[in-house]
């Protein structure tokens, strides 16, 4: 049985909603960097209630996915951008500032592709729509003898999106398309990355 070995093609696109329309739109996909390792959560809580001695329903809360991106060092204008920081430019130098208050931070679609083992093409491709940064670690260790090195993990956490997609009349986190690695599938993940993927224009983007 097959496993999930490797991925690849880590796409971020702004994501923005007309308050007045409620029309969800993307930026263009662009890349977030080398991609080492992915991992998805999905979070949902519930309560029983209990009512003439027999558990009489079930509540469940909204639901929240998880997305932990192990990374090589991402570009420093880039982790300024996911995460909202002030940029001043100083001559040719910039500097990055981490503003105080998190709540500022923007909503981005993320997108991505797993594999099976075989390196040229995935097994599945995704795209998740309401996305904001948790956090973007950076550590770093001596330079010994030794040939270690510190890579950055992104967490980002994933919610409903603001509108219902008209096709499904529901607010999916997130769509994922399996695909047969062992066909060469190059033309349609191409696509899949020109622009964010949703159940509204898969048709128009994919066919």
């Amino acid at each position: 049985m097959k496993q999930f070995r490797g991925c690849s093609r880590l796409y971020y696109a702004t994501y923005s909603v007309d308050a007045e329309t409620g029309n969800i739109t993307f930026g263009t996909p662009k890349r977030v960097g080398e991609v080492k390792n992915i991992s998805r959560e999905i979070s949902s809580d519930s309560e029983e209630v209990w009512a003439d001695n027999k558990l009489s329903d079930t509540v469940f809360g909204g639901t929240a996915v998880t997305r932990t991106f192990g990374m090589t060092r991402i570009d420093p204008a880039v982790e300024a951008e996911l995460l909202g920081n002030t940029v001043i430019e100083v001559g040719e130098h910039k500097l990055y500032g981490t503003p105080a208050d998190g709540s500022t931070r923007p909503y981005f679609a993320f997108g991505y592709a797993l594999h099976d083992g075989n390196v040229n093409q995935p097994c599945e491709i995704v795209w998740a729509f309401k996305g904001i940064v948790n956090s973007i670690s950076k550590t770093a260790n001596t330079i010994d003898r030794g040939t270690g090195s510190e890579g950055q993990e992104l967490q980002v956490t994933f919610n409903a999106v603001d509108t219902p997609w008209t096709k499904t009349s529901g607010n999916e986190l997130d769509f994922y398309m399996p695909l047969d690695s062992k066909v060469d599938n190059t033309a349609i993940v191409n696509k899949w990355f020109t622009q964010v993927v949703t159940a509204d224009n898969a048709e128009t983007v994919l066919v």
